[in-house]
């Protein structure tokens, strides 16, 4: 198991405040709407992730960026490179400067740091729709139900999810590990400038992944990620449960 937590630190340390922020949105987005309007209960649902996604991505994606390079043993992300330091390699961007001295130096900035963005988006969404449906569906719409029931309905609706969108998981883990291919096109105006490349869209990832390598490329790695699902669905949805239950009871306590 040498390497099996390779990159873990990061994504630990972002969840906490990612994942407040996400239950948060899409708990109040998914009332109000229940509230004001007379939508299904599926639809607010679907609503309310969407409006959640954005703020848990601005919180969660540079760690992920780091974590994927880390695990793909990207030169500069090796055993003996720190977080801060992964960090640092990935905000790095080489730049030159044509001088007397011809001197290089080294500019620091944020795009790479948030590369695959809308791509994790893209992903989560319909994997957070599909676990999020399915586990309403499975409790009844309840709003309390025992934390192992909710375990048992989380594993399920988990790994429903996680092997349903294993396609835009590949295609997005590939973009943040800086994998894609480029496409080449000729520079307009000055000739010996050579070439720019341009990084393909989501579909044209997607849609090359499969032409390439198949339903079997498309699907790599399901099996671990089913695996990974049941465990952290049943640990994520019976921890919510009985955080829920906790809280209410403590301000139904405080309130008498």
């Amino acid at each position: 198991f040498d390497g099996s937590y390779r990159g873990i630190s990061l994504p630990l340390l972002s969840n906490i405040p990612g994942g407040a922020i996400f239950f948060a949105v899409k708990d109040a987005s998914k009332s109000f709407l229940n509230q004001q309007t007379n939508s299904p209960r599926w639809l607010s649902t679907c609503l309310a992730v969407a409006i959640g996604q954005i703020p848990y991505w601005l919180v969660r994606n540079p760690s992920e960026v780091v974590k994927t390079r880390q695990q793909a043993k990207m030169p500069g992300y090796g055993e003996d490179t720190s977080a801060w330091d992964a960090i640092r390699n990935t905000m790095k961007t080489p730049s030159t400067e044509t001088s007397s001295s011809s001197s290089s130096r080294e500019e620091f900035g944020v795009g790479d740091l948030y590369l695959g963005y809308w791509e994790n988006i893209y992903y989560a969404y319909p994997a957070d729709v599909i676990k999020f449906v399915c586990y309403e569906y499975l409790s009844g719409g309840r709003k309390s139900i025992p934390p192992l029931e909710g375990a048992v309905y989380g594993a399920v609706s988990t790994a429903l999810a996680q092997f349903t969108t294993t396609p835009l998981d590949v295609v997005r883990n590939r973009l943040m590990a800086g994998s894609q291919t480029a496409i080449s096109l000729p520079d307009e105006g000055d000739s010996s400038i050579g070439s720019t490349t341009m990084t393909p869209s989501y579909l044209e990832s997607l849609t090359s992944l499969y032409k390439e390598e198949g339903l079997r490329g498309m699907f790599a790695g399901a099996s671990p990620r089913v695996g990974k699902a049941i465990l952290s669905g049943a640990i994520q949805f019976a921890t919510y449960e009985e955080t829920k239950t906790s809280i209410a009871k403590l301000f139904a306590g405080k309130s008498r």
